[in-house]
């Protein structure tokens, strides 16, 4: 626990009233499972190095123990709250920073609370941006749900595999330089990041530095096509 984290726990109630901290004293024996509460979710975001990173929509977080989703979401909300409602590109703002979140949750109840919630703030702020119901036909929800389910993903963080003995498998998505819109979807393993799975002379994400999930029979890699970040659901491939 650093210094500044100390510092703010010093003389605060753990939670507020109406805020469950804990699902079961079996799940706190068994796994530690122990939910942040609000107020410390929102001090620690407003630490000095981290605020001024929830204010930039493509700065990257991870959140290696995600729970329910709750420091997602606050992050989340922070990045969108930068956006300006009268920019008529504001749905793309919102997916490009919603693709900047990443998660690994242990347990799938949580995972799927966690989804859904991130979900459902997607489409209430875009409900109150373009004051109407976000369509679930629309590309807007559709590239929202694909992004989530990619990026907030099952696994031990610790052993760095997912339930089944899997690498823990995200996809950046970079954006094409001069544009706005335009990504290109990149998968890569969440053990690549660590340093020593790394050669000193490759980018963490290198194009070469990226595991290769998708081959046809003769072993050539393929890849996403390079797409508008609102078309990503249609996952098409070169």
């Amino acid at each position: 626990m650093t210094k500044e984290v100390k510092r703010i726990l010093k003389g605060k109630k753990l939670t507020e009233p109406s805020e469950k901290l804990i699902k079961s004293k079996l799940r706190v024996q068994k796994h530690g499972e122990v939910f942040t509460p609000s107020w410390m979710v929102e001090k620690m975001l407003n630490v000095p190095g981290i605020k001024e990173c929830t204010e930039n929509i493509d700065a990257t977080f991870l959140e290696p123990a995600m729970g329910d989703g709750n420091f997602v979401e606050a992050i989340l909300l922070k990045k969108l709250s930068t956006l300006k409602a009268t920019d008529h590109s504001w749905d793309t703002y919102a997916l490009r920073a919603l693709s900047s979140l990443y998660g690994i949750e242990l347990l799938e109840d949580n995972l799927e609370e966690a989804r859904t919630r991130i979900l459902s703030r997607m489409n209430l702020e875009y409900d109150k941006i373009f004051q109407k119901p976000c369509s679930k036909q629309s590309n807007y929800y559709k590239s929202s749900k694909l992004i989530i389910q990619t990026n907030l993903r099952q696994g031990n963080t610790l052993q760095r595999c997912n339930k089944y003995g899997e690498e823990i498998v995200f996809s950046q998505w970079r954006r094409v330089k001069g544009t706005r819109a335009k990504v290109e979807r990149i998968p890569f393993s969440y053990s690549s990041l660590f340093e020593e799975n790394v050669p000193e002379t490759v980018d963490l994400f290198d194009n070469e530095g990226q595991i290769n999930l998708f081959e046809d029979e003769i072993g050539q890699a393929k890849k996403y096509k390079v797409c508008d970040i609102d078309q990503v659901w249609k996952e098409e491939m070169e």
